[in-house]
């Protein structure tokens, strides 16, 4: 994979020490996406223990963090852009 990318713009672009704001703006949202995903995973599996019953005690954390951390994150940026 390594010989097969060393032509690839994105590879090169995803393994610089310092990429060009093109790929900084990528990875940001590649990481915005990672984030929804794994919120919306946590989300169902505690509805998904809720409904099987049991407390869902560890996914309810999951998700409380990544709703503090939003609301953070959010006022942060709408304060520093």
């Amino acid at each position: 994979m390594v010989l097969l990318g060393r032509r690839s713009e994105t590879y090169q672009g995803l393994t610089e020490k310092e990429p060009d704001e093109r790929f900084a703006r990528i990875a940001g949202r590649a990481w915005a996406g990672t984030g929804v995903v794994l919120t919306v995973e946590n989300l169902s599996a505690f509805i998904g223990e809720l409904a099987s019953g049991r407390s869902g005690d560890p996914y309810f954390w999951f998700v409380a963090t990544a709703a503090i951390a939003y609301v953070t994150f959010a006022v942060f940026w709408s304060r520093h852009t």
